[in-house]
């Protein structure tokens, strides 16, 4: 007689324990299982039924089939989460054959897995355990919407990092017109000029200092704004020198 009963109900438990009852193994479990791939191989260990009459006497081999909860394709997310929440609640718990959080399993060889389920199979219920606040039907909805927010805010952090380099490299590129005019009128003052060139060549430098001044350089970068500002001055001084020397050789002429 085979019985498809749970071990723990009424019925496996009166007929073990009845002595005119001697239960028996599957001694081709090995092959019921490869033929059947919906049944699996059980071993009934010794005294674990009754531990002190010792029962059964000795270690058994059962076939067993797994209970399979399946579910329309057109089911809510919502709901197949509720419902592997119930499950896990209901039979994770430890067993005569299955240790705790055995079941329920990813293994189905009949049946493919819902996606849903499997992700709260392998990872659990989610931390935030939106069921408690929000109404089902909007939970799946609320919890994608978390994990883009969660990938796009790891994609766009590390820019903020470098969003300080850049903004310098900006900086930097700005002042470096402000040099190139300056080295222009510092290359200037190295050639036998007039004195009308002169005059040309401090309006040009007065221009230069304007302009720094309007790129409003921010106090972070004043390390950028003090640099060119004391080259500035330095060019300043020797246009000063220039013009000093071209009045005391028209001097001298007089």
């Amino acid at each position: 007689m085979f019985l498809p009963f749970a071990l723990d109900s009424t019925i496996p438990y009166a007929l073990l324990t009845n002595p005119r009852v001697k239960p028996m193994s599957f001694t081709e479990a090995d092959a019921l299982i490869r033929i059947f791939p919906f049944l699996v191989r059980l071993v009934l260990p010794r005294a674990v039924i009754n531990f002190e009459k010792i029962v059964p006497a000795n270690e058994m081999v059962l076939i067993a089939a797994s209970n399979v909860v399946l579910v329309r394709n057109d089911i809510h997310p919502g709901v197949i989460d509720l419902l592997a929440q119930a499950i896990v609640e209901t039979h994770g718990k430890p067993g005569v054959f299955e240790k705790a959080g055995g079941f329920p399993t990813l293994i189905a060889p009949e049946y493919p897995i819902y996606e849903t389920a499997r992700d709260f199979y392998k990872n659990g219920p989610s931390v935030l355990n939106l069921n408690r606040y929000l109404p089902f039907w909007i939970t799946n909805h609320v919890q994608r919407a978390l994990a883009v927010f969660v990938a796009v805010f790891a994609i766009i952090l590390p820019l903020f990092s470098y969003a300080p380099r850049l903004y310098k490299g900006l900086v930097e590129y700005r002042l470096n017109s402000m040099y190139r005019r300056l080295r222009a009128i510092e290359g200037l003052l190295h050639k036998d000029v007039p004195s009308t060139e002169v005059a040309t060549l401090e309006a040009d430098l007065a221009s230069v200092d304007r302009a720094i001044h309007l790129l409003a350089i921010p106090m972070q970068h004043s390390d950028l704004f003090f640099s060119i500002k004391s080259h500035l001055d330095l060019v300043r001084v020797q246009l000063g020198l220039r013009r000093a020397e071209l009045e005391a050789g028209s001097t001298r002429a007089r």
